[in-house]
C-alpha cells in the first residue's frame, strides 16, 4: 500500500516541481525584461547630457544619480535628486539632461506596469 500511494505521489511532485521552475523562469526572463528597459532609459537619457561650458573651463567634476518615473507612453511623471554633485551648474545639467530625453521610450506592454521607475548615475568627468 505504501507503494501505490509513493507511485501516486512522485507525478503529483514533478508536477509541482514543474510549476515551480516555470515560475522561475518567468521571474528570471522578467528581470532581464526590466534590466533590459532600465538599461535602454539609461542610454537614452546619457545621449542627452550636455557638459556645461563653465564647468568645462574650470575643471568642475562630479557625479549626479537621479530617480526618474515615466509613464507607460514613456512621459517624465516624476524626477527626484538621489545624489548631487558639488556644483549646481552639473546638478542643474543632469536635470535639463531629462528634459531633452523626454518622451521616454514606451514601456513595454509584457511588463504589465503603469509607471516604471529607474536610477540613473550621471557623470561629469573631463579625464579619460
Amino acid at each position: 500500500m505504501k507503494v501505490i500511494h509513493f507511485a501516486l505521489a512522485l507525478p503529483l511532485m514533478a508536477a509541482s516541481l514543474s510549476v515551480d521552475s516555470a515560475s522561475r523562469l518567468n521571474a528570471v526572463k522578467q528581470q532581464g525584461d526590466v534590466e533590459s528597459y532600465s538599461d535602454a532609459l539609461n542610454r537614452h537619457t546619457v545621449k542627452n547630457i550636455r557638459y556645461p561650458s563653465r564647468a568645462q573651463q574650470r575643471g568642475w567634476e562630479g557625479e549626479v544619480v537621479l530617480r526618474i518615473v515615466v509613464d507607460k507612453k514613456g512621459e517624465v511623471q516624476d524626477i527626484q535628486v538621489v545624489e548631487e554633485s558639488s556644483y549646481s551648474s552639473l546638478n542643474r545639467e543632469a536635470l535639463r539632461s531629462v528634459e531633452r530625453a523626454n518622451p521616454y521610450p514606451k514601456i513595454p506592454s509584457h511588463l504589465g506596469v503603469e509607471t516604471f521607475s529607474f536610477t540613473v548615475p550621471i557623470r561629469f568627468s573631463l579625464g579619460s
